[in-house]
This record gives C-alpha cells, structure tokens and sequence, in this order.
C-alpha cells in the first residue's frame, strides 16, 4: 500500500529513505506514530491556500489552517480510552455508524480510506467482514500510533498515518470507499476536504460520513443551546466542535453535490433520547468503571489511563451490547419518528462517485 502514498503538496510519489519517505521536490517526511508524518507542515510546506467555504467563512491561509489542525490534534491527543468495535456496539451512534458501514459495496481486498481514528474500530471491522486492505488518516499522533499498534496487534495489513484532511497523501482514484466518522466538523476547510475525497476516489467509489450540523433545532442539542448557550459552547469547544462553522444538512448536501458526488441516501440522527444514553449515561457509566484503575492524581483530575487502547470490545462492552442495548434501542425509538420529521442534531450521508 505504500504505492498509494503521495506528497500532499504536489501529489508526487514518495520514495523511502532511511530519514524518512521523499517526494520528488526533494520534501522529506518523517517517520511517526509507527507510520509516517505526511502533513505538509512535517516538511516545511505550507499547505497551499484554500479557497472560500461557505460552510466555513473566507480561508484565512496555511499559518491559520496549521493551527487550527494543532488545536485539534491536541484535543484528541488527550483523549484516551477504549477502541470500539463495531461487534459489540455499547453505543446507538455505534449501531448507526455500522448500519452506514453494512451498506457499503465492498469486495475481498477493496482498499478502504478511513479520515479520523478516535477510538474507531471501523478499519477492523471491515477487515473482518468484508476483508478490505485499509489506510487511515488522523491529525493526532498519539491516535495514530494506537492504531498502527492495534494493527500490529490483530496481524492487519491496515496502517495509519498522520496528515490533513484538506490534503490527503494519497493518489488519485485510489479507494473503493472513504468513510469519516465524526470528523468533517473539525476540519477547518470542509470543502476543500470533500474535493480531495473526491479525487481520491476511484470511479463508482462510495463517501460515507456521519456529522453534527447546524441546523438542530428540535432535538435534545438544540434544546441544550436554547437553555444554556455558553454552556453548550462551551462543552463543545471542548471536544473541537464549533456549531457556527458547521454546515447545514442542506449546504452539506449541497457541498457533496458541488464536488461531483451523487447522494445516496442523509439520515437524521442524534435526536432526543439517544444523545441523553450515549452522550450523558455512557461517558458517566466510563468514569465510574475507570475510577479504581487510575492513580488518584488522575481520578482528581478525571483524566483516562495514558495508552489504553485495547484493540478490541472489553468484557463491559461485550454485556452492555448483548443485554442493555437493545432495551435502549427499543425506548429510543420515537427518535425515528423526530429524524422523520427533520429533527436532529447530527446527520449521516452516502455519496457515490459517478463512473
């Protein structure tokens, strides 16, 4: 899979040296997180200038698209804990996401491109069960090398590097599918990250990806920002969400049509109940499990064990999918009626590349 890469400046193919992989310019990335650094920054460029984005206000250059991918990687440097496993889903956004996943058209051996792996367990599922050769891409270092080490662990031929979203390091027409989980909000050009999606996919390839949006008035987010506005901000801000630069489930659509892609299918999510169970109940039950294994420096400050990564569903989350999950399913189901209608916080699209 190392014929895939490509400097992220110029699309160059990269040539492996003992300091690292060289792209025809002469920029040198290094090697990191067990896979290599391919933003463009690693190598002294700049990243190139961005166009206007609707969905995120005028481009205001590579110094400050390096520094909001920075932010971001800081954020979810800090954020340890367990990797999911889509076997074993402990939470409904994990059923939903798997349900998108279901539905992709894949085949043995299928290259599959996954943006952001933050606790993600997307690439291995796939492995599993369709049988795909994957790469990913993530922003953070310290995600980047759990999940080459996950790879490493499970024997895949999968691997994981660190670059931009708005610059991928890969050639063109070189995935059968891309999927980007709960990633395209924090990127700090959105259309410029679906135009490389785009390029990279090959002819009749599939784009898949769940978002938060906008426009959630009428779900249980709205009426966190209609009650407490700063308070919601502010829990936001503090996972790398910013609510005034996402689009809308319209512009999004609009976005995806714009760069070529047909939209399959949009699904409302993240309406009133499931945000409550996944988003209040589980990250409680997390830190009450995790409370007794920290030392008592951590527990004051509620950080996650550093490095606790297991690559697969731990015993909790074997049991609370197989006996409390469907429970929470069933009670969550007027949710499908509010997404019907419109409402939610959040929405999934699948988009295809014509042939």
């Amino acid at each position: 899979m190392r014929d895939v890469l490509r400097d992220p400046v110029d699309r160059s193919p990269l040539v492996r040296e003992a300091a690292g992989l060289r792209s025809a310019s002469g920029r040198l990335y290094p090697p990191r997180a067990g896979g290599w650094d391919l933003r463009p920054e690693a190598a002294g460029g700049t990243g190139g200038e961005h166009a206007d984005n609707p969905a995120h206000g005028p481009a205001r250059g590579p110094a400050h698209d390096a520094a909001h991918a920075a932010t971001q990687a800081d954020i979810y440097d800090a954020m340890t804990g367990e990797a999911s496993d889509f076997d074993y889903p402990h939470n409904l956004t994990l059923v939903h996401q798997r349900g998108l996943l279901e539905t992709l058209p894949l085949g043995t051996a299928d290259t599959v491109l996954e943006i952001g792996g933050h606790r993600s367990g997307v690439l291995a599922w796939l492995e599993r069960h369709r049988g795909i050769h994957g790469f990913g891409l993530d922003i953070s270092p310290a995600w980047v090398a759990a999940q080459n080490q996950a790879c490493g662990a499970r024997g895949a031929r999968s691997s994981w590097v660190v670059g931009n979203a708005e610059r991928l390091p890969f050639a063109d027409v070189a995935f059968k599918a891309i999927v980007a989980f709960d990633v395209f909000e924090h990127l700090g050009n959105l259309r410029a990250a679906i135009e490389e999606c785009v390029r990279v996919l090959a002819s009749g390839g599939v784009l898949v990806c769940h978002m938060p949006v906008a426009d959630i008035e009428g779900s249980f987010d709205g009426f966190q920002r209609w009650s407490d506005a700063a308070g919601f901000a502010a829990r936001q801000a503090s996972v790398g969400h910013y609510h005034e630069r996402m689009p809308s489930r319209r512009l999004m659509r609009t976005m995806l049509e714009q760069a070529g892609l047909h939209v399959l299918d949009t699904r409302n999510f993240n309406v009133w109940l499931q945000p409550l169970h996944d988003h209040r109940l589980m990250p409680a039950l997390g830190r009450l499990r995790h409370r007794k294994d920290k030392p008592p420096a951590q527990r004051a400050a509620g950080a996650s064990p550093p490095g606790h990564h297991p690559p697969g569903a731990s015993r909790f989350q074997r049991a609370y999918a197989t006996s409390v999950l469907p429970i929470a399913r069933a009670l969550t189901g007027i949710d499908e009626v509010g997404a019907l209608l419109g409402f939610g916080g959040s929405c999934s699209f699948v988009a295809r590349k014509p042939l």
